[in-house]
């Protein structure tokens, strides 16, 4: 399968992005798909929790995790990619708006934190969730998306297509590689979308992530094990010329012990000095022409037509 494993900006080795996937409520009570489309508006504000455990988990990542999330990347002068649902932008835009005010990428993130696998036979039903997220973010935070990433990790076969047709650039939900590659070179019938392969070990919620038996209850890692991992993690798919893509969660991440974690983290990215550290959009603009131009390369060392050679 073919990946993008440099040349990275200034010589350097291989790239990192910090991504957050800013759920709030919603990953403690998944959304499920209604008659009537997805919930704006009156009908999303009129959405009452049924208990509170849940909800107050996600005001923690609202409240106390994203501000020290984001002072953090200030301190640092890092840019980070933040995935948002676009019902999360509607009930707090205020809380988003920071976000972009500071300088950080935003992606979609699904609209109610919907579970794809509940759409593999609903396209129409996926479309409109995207639909909705998008104009979430156009109304509220002004612009659109250009990254998206799966709630739940998951993507269906008419997934891709309906990402490229409202002008998603890259995706970052699946697992086949450490490098970016397309989703065309890697699946069956699928188009040119630019992947940035995630994986479990990288996500800070399956160390922390804990719920009342027996729905899901993980063990409370030490962060100086959860450390070694990352940091093993990211000079081994750094060294082999990857993008070593981290995804954290405020309410998850925003304890004081755990944001002590990207703190080390990051001083080992500057010890090294050899690994580019910037969100998802700016490394796909880097990423995205030089692969359409490997792929003309090839097109041509095979007598194919260039202007058949496509990249999202």
């Amino acid at each position: 399968m073919r990946t993008f494993r440099g040349p990275w900006p200034d010589g350097k080795t291989g790239a990192m992005a910090l991504t957050f996937d800013c759920d709030v409520t919603y990953a403690y009570a998944p959304a499920r798909p209604g008659p009537d489309g997805p919930r704006t508006g009156a009908a999303l504000f009129e959405k009452q929790p049924k208990r509170l455990q849940g909800y107050s988990r996600g005001l923690y990542g609202l409240n106390v995790g994203l501000p020290r999330v984001l002072d953090l990347l200030a301190r640092r002068n890092v840019r980070g990619s933040f995935y948002l649902p676009g019902a999360n932008v509607e009930r707090w835009p205020d809380d988003f708006r920071r976000i972009v005010d500071a300088g950080h990428e935003v992606g979609a993130h699904g609209h109610e934190h919907e579970n794809l696998s509940l759409y593999k036979d609903d396209p129409d039903g996926e479309a409109l969730i995207l639909k909705t997220c998008i104009a979430a973010f156009e109304k509220h935070l002004g612009r659109r998306p250009t990254g998206y990433r799966s709630p739940a990790w998951d993507m269906n076969l008419h997934s891709g297509r309906i990402l490229m047709e409202e002008g998603i650039t890259y995706d970052s939900s699946l697992f086949a590689e450490e490098a970016p590659y397309l989703l065309s070179d890697a699946y069956p019938d699928q188009p040119d979308l630019l992947e940035f392969p995630i994986d479990w070990s990288l996500d800070d919620a399956t160390y922390y992530m804990w719920f009342m038996p027996p729905h899901l209850m993980a063990q409370f890692h030490d962060p100086d094990e959860v450390l070694r991992i990352w940091q093993a993690e990211l000079d081994g798919i750094v060294g082999e010329g990857g993008v070593f893509t981290l995804t954290c969660h405020p309410s998850v991440i925003g304890r004081h012990h755990r944001m002590n974690i990207l703190d080390r983290l990051l001083d080992h990215v500057e010890a090294r000095g050899d690994i580019w550290l910037a969100p998802l959009d700016e490394i796909a603009a880097w990423v995205q022409p030089r692969m359409a131009s490997s792929s003309a390369r090839e097109a041509a060392e095979q007598g194919l037509d260039d202007s058949k050679v496509v990249i999202a």
